[in-house]
């Protein structure tokens, strides 16, 4: 009987993490802790943004009891917010809906944002939407006259084209259900 029993993958993986488990306490390595969900860690990292943020914001760097009162405020935040999710109000609000799905354009569309194009795509832009440079008259303005213009509404078409991209990679996941279609279905 002790012989199958020890012969069962599970007590091979509970010895083996026991075993790094004390040998880590041997060597005196540090354990992390793991941030529980009733726990609010606040990392050097973010005293770091605390820091730069008050630099940024006020031209000097901020005294001990300013950045304790950063930290403060970024509890008091952080506290609202999990209550308020715990409570659901993330769920059916409008505004934190569109701030969610603006940020997930942002991130979609950072790697457009450090890209410089071409004169030549700039000007291939230019020739293939030509309204949107017209000039109130009708006429079309030379190309070296609206190059920065040219230039924004092409890194606005890229930020586009990146979001439209993005979201429908990521819409492939979901399927839609309509049930005001199904109801006028049945009937």
């Amino acid at each position: 009987m002790a012989m199958k029993f020890l012969r069962e993958p599970l007590v091979h993986f509970l010895l083996l993490g026991a075993a790094l488990f004390g040998l880590f306490a041997w060597r005196g390595a540090p354990v992390t802790p793991v941030a529980r969900m009733d726990q609010i860690v606040i990392t050097p990292g973010l005293i770091d943004n605390f820091r730069t943020s008050f630099e940024r914001a006020s031209g000097h760097a901020p005294s001990a009891k300013e950045l304790d009162q950063a930290v403060e405020a970024y509890v008091r935040e952080e506290v609202l917010n999990r209550e308020a999710r715990a409570l659901g109000f993330d769920r059916d609000d409008t505004i934190v809906r569109r701030r969610l799905a603006q940020r997930m354009d942002f991130i979609a569309t950072a790697d457009v944002e450090g890209r410089m194009p071409s004169d030549e795509e700039l000007r291939a832009f230019f020739e293939k939407n030509p309204a949107q440079f017209k000039q109130a008259d009708g006429s079309m303005p030379e190309f070296a006259a609206v190059k920065d213009a040219v230039q924004r509404a092409w890194l606005d078409a890229q930020r586009q084209a990146a979001a439209d991209a993005a979201y429908e990679k990521l819409r492939g996941h979901y399927t839609v259900v309509r049930q005001d279609q199904m109801e006028t279905q049945n009937k």
